[in-house]
């Protein structure tokens, strides 16, 4: 009997059994999913522990092992324990009407205090259990599943967007028995409070509760997609804790720059994301489903590309090209490949064939000396996709593809917002800070956009410029304000400064003394995107400051920038002498 072959100990085919140690509850879940299909066995949770109570403080040793074990004690019993004959297709092996199955298994934190230990293993089941049964009731990763969230819950709110309201109800539901979930639901809850505007999806494995994906876009990130909708760009990002893997949409700005748009957190493995990502995004920005006219992504995104059209109508949608050859590269590498050299240059030519007959002509070589293997590979997996990874059928022909460039930036970006703690909270807290303006003015390439101003500017004006420019990486924070433009913050206490509508002026003393661009200015058009170098922004020559006025030089000196010589007028010095109040 099935159940007698589970009695022979854990030795056995790695079995359950009194000692056996789980340092993950991921890697526990895994192990018992495997051992119920082997021995056709149904067991449900009787009673747990959290790791972590919400009641009391966290011991020094386990938040970090919150997000991994989850739980101090956890009791499995058969899924007909208590039951009775009749519920169930089951026959009992005894004179009862009661069926009580006695199995059971309980888990308790070790002594070390960093793993899950088998304590109890009653494998004996007074009953048989019928193979339609266990195909009808069994469902993999179970024991991953929210426990604090009902089923009829999760399958209501999954791929729908969340209203706050709703947010706190949930959270308010896993406070007891998931503090995974908890804090991932408290972190949903702040954004809503900072930010009511934001869009979030919680996608739900069907009658599971587990939770597959996470959709995310705040109010700033919508609006840059509704600014430069043109050119869209996806790809697995990271890796994240728990079998979960980031993907990010990037938009490109009016300083060709990449700016992120959308995040989706995915479980490995889940089926139609990019499809899923696509449509949600459009869901979040309507306004954008018409007007986008290429979407490059990732080979990791490969899956669904051919009806990501459906969703973008007026799209193109390509592969990177570099991502395409590199992954053929190495696939060429895994088979040993002979004459590889030789088969890279063929791919390379056909990638950047000129034409469709160019490329018929580069597949017919590759064909004659490519080793079967791996000519199967190529025209299973790339082939039908030619037109979208191959120079001649590409978006723009002649032009090279931002899409590495832009991937790699965004992902130095991650690098200190994704490892500082392993939850899946934490890693939504990290992508909503990296949404800060201190943040974007990192990357502020400030003396490139001054040599521009220096190009066509009078030497005085853009030496104002270019120190503006400078002092812009030093912004705090900024916010919507109403009617239109941004509200920032400056240096002092309390010091607030109002950018018009149009990022074009200012209420700061610099701005109102010269109608020269400010640092509140630059970084404000830095975050919405808006292009750095505009000509409109500076005074006509002889206009607003009235006639050119002799020139004297002196250091412009600030106590937290060090001095830097410039040009300067006399009309603007009393607006210099301000610049430290701001």
């Amino acid at each position: 009997m099935l159940e007698q072959e589970a009695l022979k100990g854990p030795a056995a085919m790695g079995e359950l059994g009194l000692g056996l140690e789980f340092h993950t509850w991921h890697h526990f879940s895994s192990f018992f999913d495997d051992w119920c299909e082997r021995h056709k066995v149904l067991f449900i949770i009787a009673s747990l522990k959290p790791l972590i109570s919400l009641r009391q403080p966290p011991l020094p040793y386990l938040p970090s092992l919150a997000s991994t074990l989850r739980f101090r004690f956890v009791r499995l019993i058969c899924k007909h324990s208590g039951t009775y004959v009749g519920q169930s297709v089951v026959q009992r092996d005894q004179q009862s009407q009661k069926i009580d199955c006695p199995a059971l298994i309980t888990l308790r934190l070790g002594p070390k205090k960093d793993r899950l230990v088998v304590t109890e293993a009653k494998l004996q089941h007074n009953h048989q259990l019928s193979p339609r049964e266990f195909s009808r009731c069994f469902k993999r990763s179970q024991l991953e599943a929210s426990l604090g969230l009902p089923i009829r819950i999760t399958n209501s709110v999954s791929k729908r967007f969340l209203a706050p309201d709703l947010v706190w109800n949930l959270e308010d539901y896993s406070r007891a028995k998931d503090k995974g979930m908890c804090k991932l639901l408290g972190e949903m809850h702040t954004l809503f409070r900072a930010d009511p505007g934001a869009k979030v999806k919680l996608v739900f494995q069907e009658d599971v509760a587990i939770l597959n994906s996470i959709f995310l876009a705040t109010s700033h990130m919508r609006q840059l997609a509704r600014s430069f909708p043109r050119l869209l760009f996806l790809d697995q990002a990271a890796s994240l804790p728990g079998d979960f893997e980031l993907y990010s949409v990037l938009c490109q700005d009016a300083n060709g720059r990449g700016r992120e748009v959308a995040y989706c957190l995915a479980r490995r493995g889940t089926p139609d994301l990019l499809v899923f990502i696509v449509a949600s995004l459009v869901q979040s920005v309507p306004e954008i489903k018409a007007l986008v006219e290429c979407l490059t992504i990732g080979v990791s995104c490969l899956a669904g590309v051919d009806t990501v059209e459906e969703v973008l109508p007026c799209a193109r949608v390509q592969v990177c090209r570099a991502q395409v050859l590199e992954a053929l590269g190495r696939r060429a590498r895994e088979l040993a490949v002979p004459g590889e050299r030789h088969i890279v240059n063929l791919l390379h030519n056909l990638a950047h064939a000129a034409s469709p007959k160019v490329y018929s002509q580069y597949l017919s070589d590759l064909e004659d000396v490519a080793p079967l293997e791996f000519l199967r590979h190529f025209l299973e997996t790339w082939h039908p996709h030619k037109g979208t990874w191959v120079a001649c059928w590409a978006y723009h022909r002649g032009e090279n593809c931002p899409f590495v460039d832009h991937l790699e930036a965004h992902r130095q970006k991650l690098l200190s917002a994704l490892g500082r703690d392993s939850s899946l909270a934490a890693s939504v807290r990290g992508l909503l800070d990296l949404e800060s303006l201190p943040v974007e003015l990192q990357g502020l390439q400030a003396e490139e956009v001054a040599e521009r101003y220096r190009a066509v500017g009078p030497g005085e004006a853009a030496a104002l410029v270019a120190e503006e420019l400078a002092l812009a990486r030093h912004g705090v924070g900024i916010q919507p304000a109403e009617g239109g433009g941004f509200v920032l913050e400056g240096a002092g206490r309390g010091a607030a400064f109002t950018v018009g509508a149009d990022l074009a002026s200012c209420s700061c003393s610099i701005f109102m003394a010269g109608h020269r661009p400010c640092r509140h200015i630059f970084a404000a058009r830095l975050w919405a995107g808006k292009a750095l170098f505009d000509v409109s922004l500076l005074p006509p020559a002889g206009g607003d400051d009235g006639p050119d006025l002799p020139v004297i030089r002196r250091a412009g000196e600030d106590s937290r920038h060090g001095s830097t010589p410039v040009l300067t007028s006399i009309s603007v010095l009393e607006s210099q002498r301000k610049r430290k109040q701001q």
